[in-house]
């Protein structure tokens, strides 16, 4: 899903919220800056990610739809794209082998990492403090690559997972500003999947807003899809939001 598919359908859902004033539709979008440490191993030992690749932090992009409702037994629903990807370059002081290639010397390694999720949650609480509970199905898809010396090296992963969902916001009355947390995750099989985020923010009476956060993602993979890695990406994000 696209940055031009997420503005159609937030397009799309504007006229319904308009024509049922119990429905909220939200979305916006924000750049991510987090930082990339940890390490990732296919067919060889642990590769770390910032002293052996090379990477550090780079700008990213997420995208997010949402609409609430006032049936009880209906969840309301989400859906949120995370475009990440960065490239390092290093000069390796010992070989590393990656999917059964060795590399030694200078390498340029990069990762393309695209998550959709789906989140479909419950809200037992909805006045100055917010309260959601639900699951979020997330399609992981990324890849990793490695070259130097004349060879290169790719390894990828493409999972479906399930997420717990947890969510809470605290509204100040009057004033538009709110704070909030949210988690996302699961563990099973020596897997263990983590993303939340802090954040202060203000809304308008004209459907704009502003947000701030600190969202942190741990990926710990164990031999899926023939890899194994324990990454952490974290960093700071600035959000431009609508509120229909």
């Amino acid at each position: 899903m696209n940055r031009m598919t997420l503005a159609a359908l937030a397009l799309a859902a504007t006229p319904l919220a308009q024509a049922a004033p119990l429905v909220d539709v939200y979305a916006g979008g924000y750049l991510w800056n987090p930082e990339a440490s940890g390490t990732i191993a296919s067919g060889g030992g642990d590769i770390d990610v910032h002293d052996d690749l090379g990477f550090d932090d780079a700008s990213q992009s997420v995208l997010f739809i949402g609409l609430e409702h006032p049936l009880p037994l209906l969840p309301n629903v989400r859906l949120r794209y995370s475009d990440l990807d960065d490239s390092g370059n290093n000069n390796l002081t010992s070989p590393i082998t990656f999917d059964g290639t060795t590399f030694a010397g200078n390498v340029h390694s990069s990762y393309d990492m695209k998550m959709l999720d789906g989140t479909f949650y419950w809200s037992p609480l909805k006045n100055w403090i917010h309260l959601d509970l639900g699951v979020t199905v997330r399609n992981l898809d990324a890849d990793f690559t490695i070259q130097g010396g004349g060879q290169e090296a790719h390894a990828s992963v493409n999972q479906t997972f399930p997420l717990a969902h947890v969510a809470t916001e605290l509204e100040l009355p009057g004033t538009g500003f709110y704070a909030g947390g949210e988690f996302d995750g699961v563990s099973y099989d020596g897997s263990h999947l983590t993303d939340y985020n802090l954040h202060l923010g203000w809304r308008s009476d004209f459907a704009l807003g502003v947000e701030l956060g600190y969202r942190r993602m741990e990926l710990k993979l164990d031999d899926v899809d023939d890899i194994d890695s324990d990454l952490k990406l974290g960093g700071p994000y600035l959000a431009a939001t609508l509120n229909f």
